[in-house]
């Protein structure tokens, strides 16, 4: 793994973990976290990523590179683009899963197993 690809994947724990624990300190936490072969995630259900977008905590994820990241939008999404191509910051996609009254979901990969790909968003709605 190249020098950084691990500083992105060093970064991005302790943002992931931040995150959790912000959600975590305004009531009792029904975050979901899943693993796998290389990578690691958090769920967060209805309030939580209410929560996430009252606060604009999609924001302490705004300095990661555009092409460690890929984003898996909700049915109709209005970030939508005809060429795959999201033009949303983090916070705006938070935003619009809490207006769907649905939940976001992260995962954090190791970019040599997943392509460079360090960060998976999902909106679910």
């Amino acid at each position: 793994m190249s020098r950084s690809r691990m500083a992105v994947a060093a970064l991005l724990l302790p943002v992931a973990a931040g995150a959790v624990a912000l959600v975590g300190a305004g009531a009792a936490s029904a975050a979901t976290p899943y693993s796998g072969n290389g990578y690691v995630g958090v769920t967060f259900d209805q309030n939580e990523t209410r929560f996430i977008a009252d606060t604009n905590a999609g924001e302490l994820l705004r300095g990661i590179p555009d092409n460690t990241l890929h984003i898996n939008l909700g049915p109709g999404s209005i970030y939508q683009g005809s060429d795959n191509v999201v033009y949303a910051t983090v916070d705006q996609l938070v935003d619009e899963s809490a207006s769907h009254g649905g939940r976001v979901a992260l995962t954090i990969s190791d970019p040599a197993i997943w392509n460079g790909v360090v960060l998976t968003g999902f909106q679910q709605w």
